[in-house]
């Protein structure tokens, strides 16, 4: 069966006019905000990315050492305060004389390089006089090269006794650099030469030796030191660190 199209009216062809008018001006309107938010991704994509912010340590990524030997202990402890604020806690102990410092670090960073300088409380047993203190702190990695190192230095003198007499020998304005490396990193294993100064007993003490630290976990590792000169001097310990994943 064939079908009879109808002629168009004069009112219809105008309404279908009409329509296709409102199509396309509904079309175009909607369009707008597309091409826009397209135009503005493009412009997006082309643009240099911003430059990263920096990962602010949080509390719980605090970092501790401690290691000792028969004749010898320290223990180190960092935690986050706010932004490149820090508490430091430091305790050096002997067999006669413990002394620890207190304070509050900054710490600047350029690329690979970190130095700490703080400001605290220089303190101790065995009459070691309390004083104002400053500590400097450095750190560098960079691809196998690892290097860190502490010096304390404070600002009253304190007394110096030999064995087995009251009275002070000398006095001196402590000073302690400890910890202090320069290493290569292989995987799990740290490997390098360290040394360390100690000036708040009699005389000044020099010690340097070798270093070996072997990564157990992401924040954790084991540390041994052997010093000299002299009797060769063990040390072994924990240390907690950044991840390193």
């Amino acid at each position: 069966m064939t079908r009879v199209r109808r002629p168009v009216s004069e009112y219809g062809r105008r309404q279908t006019i009409l329509s296709r008018s409102l199509a396309r001006d509904i079309v175009s309107r909607a369009m707008k905000p597309g091409l826009f938010l397209f135009a503005m991704g493009v412009a997006f994509a082309q643009s240099p990315p911003p430059e990263p912010h920096e990962a602010h340590e949080g509390p719980g990524a605090f970092e501790a050492e401690f290691v000792a030997s028969d004749i010898f202990r320290s223990a180190t402890y960092l935690q986050p305060l706010w932004r490149r604020l820090k508490f430091e806690g430091e305790y050096f102990g002997g067999t006669e004389t413990d002394v620890g410092f207190t304070g509050a670090s900054w710490t600047f960073a350029v690329r690979d390089l970190k130095l700490s300088p703080a400001c605290g409380v220089l303190f101790g047993s065995n009459r070691f006089a309390t004083t104002p203190a400053v500590s400097f702190r450095w750190e560098y990695e960079h691809a196998w090269f690892v290097t860190q190192g502490l010096i304390v230095q404070g600002f009253r003198e304190t007394p110096v006794f030999r064995e087995e007499e009251s009275e002070p020998a000398s006095f001196v304005r402590p000073t302690i650099s400890d910890g202090n490396h320069l290493s290569a990193r292989w995987r799990r294993l740290t490997v390098g030469g360290t040394w360390e100064y100690i000036h708040f007993r009699e005389g000044d003490e020099w010690k340097g030796g070798g270093r070996l630290a072997v990564r157990l976990f992401s924040r954790v590792s084991a540390i041994l030191y052997v010093f000299g000169p002299g009797r060769a001097e063990w040390r072994g310990g924990i240390l907690i660190h950044p991840s390193k994943d």
